[in-house]
């Protein structure tokens, strides 16, 4: 290649250097990740030290788990990290958009082209190709809408269970809740080993009653969460040795007895602890009909006291006055054992809008890939609803570098604008690659297909091979997960276009 030929001259600035390996660092990650794109991208096995493997093609995990030292690598991924917080999707794509840019701006850089004119001119591009975008947006009328569905079964990789897993879970939130600040369905996406994939309305916690006596189930059930353990306060073994140790450890037992028939008079019948519950307290717990549940992971008893109201504690909390105590309580339609699945499902009531993806399989690494789709189509029907959609499968980014063709600034820029114009060609390009066809060929069909037609919808079909609109097929992507695709392309490629030189600082 010609950036490969120039490494070897030795009339080569430091800049130009600089420049150089900057993009073979950003090429090795993206060709690592782009063999995972488009319907059909095969997956990439991650293996750790320890044996341990991740076996995914969802590109944002494969960059996370990466190990890799390079700077100029790191600034991509840390972009791709941010990129996944704000939308959950589109990894892959911003990836291969920023190693294009960035590549094609080298290799102009290396023809004479000054590196400022190059990075004006990738701006102008970008911004020119958003507006292009935004006029292509299609709004969504309902979430009864199927343009939904489409959505949730692009990104869920055709996997049609998960995707109406997605859609019911969005449907049962309902509007308001999904343009609600802060929100995240993908936040409601679980996945247990051995479980089965099934909607809850309300939560789960992956644990089993303290013993089979307590009950399998309860209705209307009030209950606490405590972020402590369920222990009498220890003495120093030493003190326990004499009377008065002894005496101050019998009083802490009768203490935390009181405490646990004080919250038996207040109707409190479920206890989830975050650490250990005593074999004392168990004891006292099922005599008074208890669902006592120990070791209740942080994540989990948080999502269930904003289901049920109750407001965590520490152990020393229980001392208070039962009028003290009722406000701390926290309600549930029910509690329900699940043997089978050795968990437990709270219920909420319908005005508490919550809801569980449960996701399941028979192992580990696939329930956990299972997990990563799942959240990928929520939060892509999450982005659809909120700000509408676009054509998918490439073609988009093909009518963006056709319309940009026709509008080539006149200045210098010029050279840094057709680094867009050739990023946005990729994505079609790699889809077709990875699917087993001629992506030159097939570009050049899209492309004359979409002049003659003007329609952004007009790709390749990847399972016949034939050009047509895939609109018709159903292939819709967000259009907030391709904004943020481009925009962070195009800042991560001027961020490293604009470094000249790599210094080492002093430990």
């Amino acid at each position: 290649m010609t950036a490969n030929r120039n490494l070897e001259c030795p009339e080569i600035n430091q800049s130009i250097t600089a420049l150089i390996n900057n993009a073979e660092a950003v090429r090795a990650l993206s060709q690592i990740v782009a063999g995972t794109f488009g319907p059909k991208g095969l997956d990439c096995m991650l293996v750790d030290q320890n044996g341990g493997l991740i076996v995914t093609n969802d590109g944002a995990t494969i960059l996370d788990a990466i190990d890799i030292t390079h700077p100029v690598a790191q600034i991509l991924i840390n972009a791709i990290r941010l990129h996944e917080e704000k939308v959950g999707d589109g990894a892959t794509t911003a990836t291969i958009l920023a190693e294009s840019m960035i590549t094609e701006g080298v290799n102009q850089v290396l023809k004479g082209v000054p590196v400022v004119k190059v990075i004006d001119g990738i701006r102008f591009g970008v911004d020119s190709a958003l507006l292009i975008l935004k006029e292509a947006k299609i709004s969504i009328d309902g979430l009864e809408s199927p343009f939904l569905e489409q959505v949730a079964l692009i990104a869920a990789r055709g996997h049609h269970i998960l995707a109406e897993l997605v859609i019911k879970a969005a449907r049962t939130l309902g509007e308001q809740h999904l343009t609600k600040p802060g929100f995240k369905m993908a936040d409601q996406v679980f996945a247990f080993e051995g479980s089965q994939t099934e909607l809850i309305l309300g939560t789960v916690i992956n644990r089993e009653p303290l013993n089979k006596v307590m009950p399998s189930g309860l209705e209307d059930v009030k209950m606490v969460v405590i972020d402590d353990a369920l222990e009498p306060i220890k003495v120093d073994c030493q003190a326990l040795s004499t009377e008065t140790g002894f005496n101050r450890q019998l009083y802490n037992q009768e203490l935390l007895r009181d405490s646990i028939n004080k919250l038996a008079e207040l109707g409190v019948r479920g206890v989830f602890v975050d650490r250990s519950i005593s074999d004392q307290a168990e004891s006292w717990l099922t005599d008074l009909g208890f669902i006592g549940v120990q070791g209740v992971p942080r994540r989990e008893w948080e999502r269930l006291a904003t289901l049920t109201g109750a407001r965590p504690i520490k152990r020393g909390d229980l001392l208070k006055s039962p009028a003290e105590l009722g406000s701390i309580i926290g309600k549930a339609a029910a509690i329900i054992v699940d043997q089978d699945n050795r968990n437990i499902r709270v219920l909420g009531y319908p005005e508490q809008k919550m809801v569980t993806l449960l996701v399941g399989a028979y192992s580990k690494e696939v329930a956990e890939e299972r997990e990563r789709i799942v959240k990928d189509a929520a939060n892509a029907v999450q982005a659809a609803w909120r700000e509408g959609i676009v054509p998918g499968g490439g073609g988009t980014e093909l009518g963006m570098a056709r319309l940009l063709n026709n509008k080539t600034p006149q200045d210098m820029s010029r050279y840094g604008y057709d680094c867009v114009v050739e990023a946005l060609k990729k994505p079609i390009a790699q889809i077709c690659s990875n699917a087993g066809y001629n992506s030159f060929e097939k570009m050049a069909e899209v492309w004359a297909c979409q002049k003659d037609t003007g329609s952004l919808g007009v790709g390749v079909n990847c399972e016949t091979g034939q050009v047509e609109d895939l609109m018709e097929s159903g292939v819709y992507d967000p259009y907030l997960v391709k904004y943020h695709a481009l925009k962070s392309a195009g800042e991560v490629a001027e961020a490293i276009l604009r470094i000249n030189t790599i210094i080492k600082m002093k430990d």
